[in-house]
């Protein structure tokens, strides 16, 4: 029996139709509602604007992401496991890839647009962390998910026109943990010289 769908999913589903035949810019969320027999009481209550919508989109992309038992295996380096988590999000992101788009092309023209996906991203990269098994609370918490929100941000305009095999995405992730890793040699290089050593050897903790 198919799970029925509650009223966020059946927003998110026609926000996605009217935002692909009318853009991010052009589509109307209270349209998108009436679509879904949402009434409007209801609409103000999940979903107030469309910053929110994101939000909405990101709660369930993070949702499913989380439902799947990725076998992330806690005995490997932390930037394979960094590396496993991220990508695992990105195959989940897949839903919202046309809305994604949308707002790409709208915010050529307005930028300020992208700013509304970094809620979404700083969100999802504290449950990356966590399913990655890497530090999320405490200062090095704190510089590991924004390091993970970052290279979320900087690889999404890769993903989004990749391929469904998502080989340059990989590629694109690889290079940059190796070097987030090679700067993280260096720094530990500095601080060996400076101090009488450390204990921490990899750029996302243990």
């Amino acid at each position: 029996m198919t799970a029925r769908k509650t009223p966020e999913q059946k927003l998110i589903a026609a926000a996605t139709a009217e935002i692909v035949a009318r853009g991010w810019s052009g589509f109307s969320l209270t349209k998108a509602a009436r679509k879904a027999a949402i009434p409007l009481a209801t609409l103000y209550e999940i979903c107030p604007g469309k910053s929110a919508l994101l939000s909405l989109m990101g709660k369930e992309v993070d949702l499913a992401f989380l439902r799947q038992d990725h076998a992330v295996d806690p005995e490997m380096a932390a930037r394979d496991r960094a590396f496993d988590a991220i990508l695992y999000w990105f195959e989940h992101l897949e839903p919202i890839r046309p809305v994604l788009v949308a707002i790409r092309d709208a915010g050529k023209d307005d930028p300020a647009l992208l700013v509304d996906l970094l809620p979404m991203a700083a969100r999802s990269a504290n449950w990356i962390a966590e399913v990655a098994r890497l530090p999320d609370t405490g200062w090095r918490g704190f510089a590991v998910t924004r390091g993970i929100a970052l290279l979320m941000a900087d690889t999404l305009p890769v993903w989004l026109d990749d391929e469904r095999d998502l080989a340059r995405t990989m590629a694109h992730l690889d290079r940059r943990l190796r070097m987030i890793e090679e700067w993280n040699e260096s720094l530990q290089g500095l601080r060996r010289d400076a101090a009488t050593g450390s204990d921490d050897d990899e750029p996302f903790g243990s």
